[in-house]
């Protein structure tokens, strides 16, 4: 049986479906959706309802995030040589976060000649956040900044958010209380240690920051978030939760074919639902400000290969959709062959080599190309959108800001086989659509990625060719969408 998938919030959303090859207008005085069991093979149906609109897509919704062990080193977000300024900047203007399990393992703040402690192996010096603070006004990228919870001291607390505070001034989103403490009991806290525990802590921790600087919490996978924000929603001005699509961590293997399936598409619902209500009740938003493919990094074949590039399109879209204020895709900025670190297999940006490394000149992955092509689409609020198919084919519509109407349709099957004859129908409108291409030449490789037939170059600098044409007439336009592929269609 063909397969039916509905992106929307809310869920329920009838959509007029009737079409003919012919222009003809659309049809008010039905509200069925015509089966997928109709559609031949390799064929997809799409309708948008822009009476039907949603939640928003924010200027700021892309975003990275970095362990603070990073911070500590002396050549990172380096704003003089290399290409992540650029790199950064082709992104527009988005959300960085510093933090990680290293924010509370690692990191100790030294803001004069305090001894360091034995288990402190990042140590991070007001110059450092100069560093960081120059980046972020450079780029326009506003900072999202973690305390160390673990080894809870309030009067290093207190300093690095008084200095946090002044050197990134209106750039500092918030600062959060560690990073999901909620698996302290492993290795910082007794057993025993709950939500009771940590609550006491946060407390300590919110105190020491002050009632000058945005606070945010509590950076878990979704452990204590209700909770917190019961009783601490006056006191919070961003709910952040931890999401990783696949599971590879304990022996668990992760696939290709898991991460662009629609029982992907599911769980990651699942787990953003309940934060989500919670957030919405006291009217905060949520932002995923750790995320990425698969959990504990190993994840060679998958996160780093072109199917990541079509998963982040329909992942960032999805999360979008439903609410979530922002994702930020964690990683690192080492050498891409040395994938050692957790965040090796899956870091949207590393260095090609040594030499490149030292010369801050940073490779953008495939994870990265889906982020680029998603940030075309620009800030907006989403439409109602249905799509019916048999293909592995998803579909997200925005009202832009600007006025106009962007489609991004996302088929995640394999490049080498047919395209799909994608029938689209959005209003009455008439005239020529621009198109752009993301593509790749196979799901399990990382060469080849590109942009309407373009990639970035060596300098973090990218030409967005001219957009192909598409003439549609009363509203409808059929598109032979390469598979395995994306596109984003400006209506006119």
């Amino acid at each position: 049986m063909a397969r039916m998938t509905k992106h929307w919030f809310p869920l329920a959303v009838y959509l007029t479906l009737v079409f003919c090859i012919a222009a003809c207008a659309v049809p008010t005085a039905s509200h069925q959706s015509p089966s997928a069991t109709t559609l031949a093979g390799g064929e997809a149906v799409v309708s948008v309802d822009e009476t039907a609109t949603h939640a928003l897509f924010p200027s700021d919704f892309i975003g990275l995030s970095y362990e603070a062990s990073l911070l500590a080193e002396a050549r990172s977000f380096p704003t003089k040589s290399g290409n992540l300024v650029a790199l950064f900047g082709l992104l527009g203007q988005g959300n960085l976060r510093i933090g990680g399990n290293s924010v509370d393992r690692q990191m100790f703040w030294q803001p004069g000649n305090r001894a360091v402690p034995p288990w402190a192996t990042a140590v991070v010096k007001p110059a450092d956040i100069d560093r960081l603070a120059q980046f972020s006004t450079t780029t326009g990228w506003k900072v999202e900044l973690a305390v160390n919870l673990g080894h809870l001291d309030t009067a290093a607390i207190a300093s690095e958010a008084q200095y946090a505070r002044a050197a990134l001034s209106k750039q500092l989103v918030a600062l959060s209380c560690g990073n999901e403490p909620n698996d302290f009991p492993k290795v910082l806290r007794p057993a025993g240690y709950g939500y009771v525990q940590y609550h006491a802590d946060f407390t300590a921790c919110a105190n020491a920051i002050g009632t000058s600087v945005p606070i945010a919490g509590p950076d878990t996978t979704g452990a204590y978030i209700s909770a917190l924000v019961h009783d601490e929603a006056s006191r919070l001005t961003l709910i952040t939760q931890h999401a990783y699509t696949l599971n590879q961590c304990h022996g668990q293997h992760a696939s290709v074919t898991q991460l662009l399936s629609a029982a992907s598409d599911q769980s990651e619902l699942s787990k953003v639902e309940p934060t989500l209500q919670a957030a919405q009740t006291v009217h905060l938003p949520l932002r995923l400000d750790e995320t990425n493919s698969v959990s504990c990094g190993n994840s060679s074949g998958v996160g780093d290969v072109y199917a990541s590039a079509l998963w982040a399109v329909d992942y960032m879209l999805l999360m979008a959709q439903q609410g979530v204020a922002g994702v930020n895709f964690h990683g690192g900025l080492g050498i891409c062959s040395q994938r050692n670190g957790l965040a090796g297999w899956y870091t949207p940006l590393c260095a090609a080599s040594f030499a490149d490394l030292q010369a801050d000149l940073f490779t953008p992955q495939p994870l990265y190309y889906g982020m680029l092509f998603t940030s075309l689409l620009g800030p907006g609020r989403f439409y109602g959108v249905t799509v019916s198919t048999a293909s592995n084919l998803t579909a997200y519509a925005l009202g832009g800001n600007d006025g106009r109407t962007r489609v991004m349709l996302i088929e995640k099957d394999d490049p080498t086989g047919p395209p799909i004859m994608v029938r689209l129908r959005c209003g009455t409108s008439l005239g020529t659509a621009q198109v752009l291409h993301l593509t790749g030449s196979s799901l399990t490789g990382n060469q080849g990625i590109s942009i309407q037939g373009a990639r970035i170059d060596q300098s973090g600098h990218f030409r967005l060719p001219k957009a192909d044409q598409l003439q549609g007439s009363r509203g409808l336009y059929t598109l032979a969408l390469p598979a395995g592929s994306a596109a984003l269609i400006t209506l006119p």
